[in-house]
């Protein structure tokens, strides 16, 4: 049964909160688009989409056209001029583009490998207000405020909503890679949120929302967690200064220079003979920092072979790390895809 890299993150934030103040280190990890079909329709273009008053379809394209994976651009976007010079060639509408057979006939004379089309289906804002009282202290005693004043003040609230159909058409065989709605709430009060937003900031942040959402799915992307430390040698004949090693490389860590904690770690343990199971698991942890996913999980297992019972941050990061190599690899098959 395959487990989940976000069932292994949660598993992982509730371990840290079980630690308390134990030492923790940042991993950074690459993930695969979940949309995978994308990964071989790298040049795309993106139509008009229909009842469009809120410019979608103009954010999408322009997250699209920035986002950048280990700074390179992952998509080709064809230009939206062209698109629409054919479009007006063909006596075209954009809401057309709707229909999987033009969208693949118009993506094919403009030279995309597919299409991305859609239409606003419905969006709401609303604004109102109400009064709530207030009180402030005007003078203080010893047995507390012997003055208040008391005001009104006037709160402003906002209400909105947007609902997007978005579809990836294939424009080699003219089926849909990708299609959903994508629905997105905001409700705003200045009395609580200590800012008012008007009707089209809120209509704004949610097409905003909704274009990253949809664009994050296409993309491989890096996520962020963090993994807990073990922070006390468990063998018994270690020396003073084998001990001041250890915290030395902790200290190291803490200070991002993982370096030098790899290389302390490393002879520390060739000392102990490769007997700590804490060494081994923080020397993978820094390995994992590093992105050496393949050394860390060598050091994962030394250390479960080590430990002669079952410890919690080892179960767990031998699960990650196979989970973290797996994406790793989907995700760079993605990026090399032509």
């Amino acid at each position: 049964m395959k487990i989940s890299l976000k069932l292994l993150l949660m598993a992982s934030a509730v371990l840290l909160l079980m630690s308390g103040c134990a030492q923790k280190v940042k991993i950074k990890a690459l993930d695969p688009a979940e949309v995978g079909a994308m990964a071989s329709k790298k040049k795309i273009a993106i139509s008009d989409f229909k009842n469009d008053k809120l410019g979608l379809s103009g954010k999408i394209e322009s997250q699209i056209a920035k986002h950048k994976l280990d700074k390179k651009r992952y998509f080709t976007i064809l230009s939206r001029k062209d698109l629409n010079q054919i479009m007006a060639e063909q006596k075209l509408q954009s809401s057309e583009l709707l229909d999987e057979a033009t969208a693949t006939k118009v993506g094919k004379l403009i030279g995309a490998q597919a299409v991305i089309n859609g239409e606003i289906a419905s969006s709401s804002a609303t604004s109102s207000q109400y009064k709530e009282s207030r009180e402030k202290c005007l003078k203080y005693t010893k047995d507390g405020c012997a003055q208040y004043k008391h005001y009104t003040v006037t709160c402003r609230t906002t209400q909105a909503q947007v609902s997007a159909n978005i579809n990836i058409v294939d424009v080699e065989t003219g089926s849909i890679i990708y299609g959903d709605t994508i629905n997105k709430e905001l409700n705003s009060d200045s009395c609580k949120n200590g800012k008012t937003i008007s009707k089209g900031q809120a209509l704004n942040r949610l097409t905003t929302a909704i274009a990253s959402e949809f664009v994050y799915k296409l993309t491989p992307h890096y996520v962020y967690f963090k993994v807990t430390l073990l922070e006390n040698i468990e063998l018994e004949n270690v020396t003073d200064k084998q001990e001041k090693t250890f915290e030395t490389s902790l200290a190291y860590i803490k200070a991002g220079r993982m370096d030098k904690a790899e290389k302390l770690l490393r002879g520390l343990l060739d000392e102990l003979d490769g007997r700590s199971y804490v060494v081994a698991y923080v020397y993978g942890v820094v390995n994992e920092a590093q992105g050496k996913f393949e050394q860390a999980k060598k050091m994962y297992a030394m250390a479960d072979d080590l430990a002669g019972k079952p410890v919690d941050e080892i179960n767990i990061a031998i699960t990650r790390i196979d989970r973290l190599i797996e994406k790793r690899n989907e995700a760079k098959q993605q990026m090399n895809a032509k």
